[in-house]
């Protein structure tokens, strides 16, 4: 087992930033799509009903796209859906870039979010394929580097382009089919690239072959996936536990603006304000902090104080009321401590918990599903916000309370399953 303090192999991190575009592309997508919400309101005249709706057909896009995406790239191969999804993605952002009516709009974003969706599980597959146990925990949890990075780069697109009506949906989905189109070329038109994913499949693959049900090349059987406890348990485990992180993170994702300007009463400029400077301190959390500590004996005691601190800094905003300096100080606290569980965790137990031709369609699964129910829940946030505030906020606690239970649970259901754990197994070791 290679030691957490030696330099890891410039190979994986190559890989890991490919397939990290994955969470760049999805971030980049759904942020860009609401900056570019009021534009088209004028551009192509969305109507008020579809300005509420386009946001939930594109999660929904993304939830469908994660559950049959993952299960075909088990069954056809993960590297030929990974070549072949992030071309939809280019050809989705280019329509939506010059989309001239309301319907057109509507097929690219649907494309957007199928693509993207089926994206998401795949490249963690191909990672993980790749990619020795012992290390996993760093190199898969890079990849949410690249999710705040599409965050913050679509923001300050959109802040760039803030007065150039329609010019900036050009701006902001041009961008979007560029970073796709690259990505693309890269995966299948780079023969250096190529090397270094068969070099490490080959590599990791002997270590594979010798552990249960990880050498198959076929697609492992769905019956047999959502039959057996030892997959259908920890698959309703990490759907519950990501579901519970979720709904706090996309509240605040989707609804922080919203949130501090049309209840708090603040400017426009402060909540934007706020929103950068909050994914500012989550990607210094996730590099300095979790990914660190990720394939060390701490990962779980980070866990354990990322929610914890979430807990508190609702639970303090809750008995403030309506303190907005209280507020935004525990925002900011949430914001640099929720990165350290949740979806970092989730992607790392997703790839340890699943045969590696079963791995794409449990991860398609369980993002699906949560995508889903994160969409309906989003529907009623701004009414939960206007009607108490406070409400919302133990809401949350609820979730992060439950998303804590779950975590629990998980860790109880690895060492009753005798599952190999790098972090769990280094104190034997």
């Amino acid at each position: 087992m290679a030691k957490n303090s030696s330099r890891l192999d410039r190979r994986y991190w190559l890989l890991s930033a490919n397939a990290g575009m994955a969470s760049y592309l999805d971030a980049a997508i759904l942020v860009s799509t609401g900056i570019a919400l009021p534009l088209w309101t004028h551009s192509i005249g969305l109507s008020t009903w579809w300005t509420g709706a386009v946001s939930t057909m594109l999660t929904l896009a993304v939830a469908v796209g994660s559950f049959f995406g993952g299960r075909l790239s088990d069954i056809f191969g993960r590297v030929s859906v990974f070549n072949l999804d992030i071309l939809f993605v280019v050809v989705g952002a280019l329509m939506a870039a010059f989309a001239p009516n309301q319907t057109v709009l509507i097929c690219a974003l649907i494309i957007c979010g199928l693509a993207s969706g089926a994206d998401l599980p795949t490249s963690l597959a191909v990672i993980s394929e790749r990619v020795p146990k012992d290390v996993q925990g760093r190199i898969v949890s890079s990849t949410e580097l690249f999710w705040i990075g599409g965050i913050i780069v679509s923001q300050a697109i959109g802040l760039g382009v803030s007065g150039m009506g329609s010019g900036g949906i050009i701006v902001l989905f041009g961008f979007i089919a560029l970073v796709a189109l690259v990505t693309w070329l890269v995966r299948v038109a780079s023969k250096s690239f190529k090397r270094v994913e068969n070099d490490l499949y080959h590599e990791n693959s002997a270590i594979q072959a010798k552990q249960p049900d990880q050498s198959a090349s076929d697609a492992y059987p769905l019956s047999e996936l959502v039959h057996k406890s030892r997959y259908l348990i920890p698959m309703l485990l990490l759907t519950f536990y990501y579901l519970m992180w979720n709904l706090p993170a996309n509240t605040w994702g989707s609804f922080q603006t919203y949130y501090m300007v049309e209840i708090g009463g603040k400017s426009q400029a402060f909540a934007t304000a706020c929103g950068l400077i909050a994914n500012i301190l989550t990607l210094i959390a996730t590099y300095c902090v979790f990914m660190k500590l990720a394939d060390t004996k701490y990962r779980y005691t980070v866990l354990f104080f990322g929610v914890t601190c979430g807990i508190a800094a609702f639970v303090v905003s809750a008995f403030a009321g309506g303190q907005w300096l209280v507020f935004t100080i525990c925002y900011f606290v949430f914001s640099a401590t929720n990165c350290l569980h949740g979806e970092s965790v989730y992607k790392i137990w997703s790839q340890q918990f699943f045969p590696s031709n079963a791995r794409a369609t449990a991860t398609g699964f369980t993002y699906a599903i949560v995508r889903f129910f994160t969409a309906l829940f989003g529907f009623v946030t701004p009414t939960i916000m206007a009607f108490s505030p406070t409400l919302l906020l133990w809401l949350l606690v609820l979730f992060l309370v439950l998303s804590l239970i779950t975590a629990l649970a998980t860790l109880k259901f690895i060492q009753a399953y005798r599952i190999p754990d790098p972090v769990l197994n280094q104190d034997n070791s």
